[in-house]
């Protein structure tokens, strides 16, 4: 079972994909206002970094975050699967991104 658990560290949060005991991905993000920025994404597996993206959106959104933003470097497949758009920076609305169904294809 994969586990998304978040983390503060000198006012940097983050979020950590644990399979078992083995991390397997990790983002850290900022939540300032209503925005949140990703600062990086460490992720080999596209599905994983969407569920990275989505635990770490609704970690800031329950922190009164409405917009999340990234910059293109870091940006992959799944961030454009959950709605980022945009030029050197993509942004979402987090509630938009967050109710887009799951692209993992579970249900296929």
């Amino acid at each position: 079972m994969i586990r998304f658990i978040p983390f503060e560290n000198n006012g940097i949060a983050g979020m950590t994909a644990l399979e078992g005991e083995n991390e397997i991905g990790r983002c850290e993000f900022n939540v300032d206002g209503y925005n949140m920025t990703f600062l990086s994404v460490e992720c080999t597996d596209d599905i994983i970094t969407e569920g990275l993206a989505r635990a770490a959106m609704n970690y800031a959104a329950n922190r009164n975050a409405y917009i999340a933003k990234i910059k293109k470097e870091f940006s992959c497949a799944a961030f454009i699967r959950l709605g980022f758009s945009g030029e050197d920076i993509l942004s979402v609305e987090i509630p938009e991104a967050l109710a887009s169904g799951c692209t993992c294809g579970a249900n296929q």
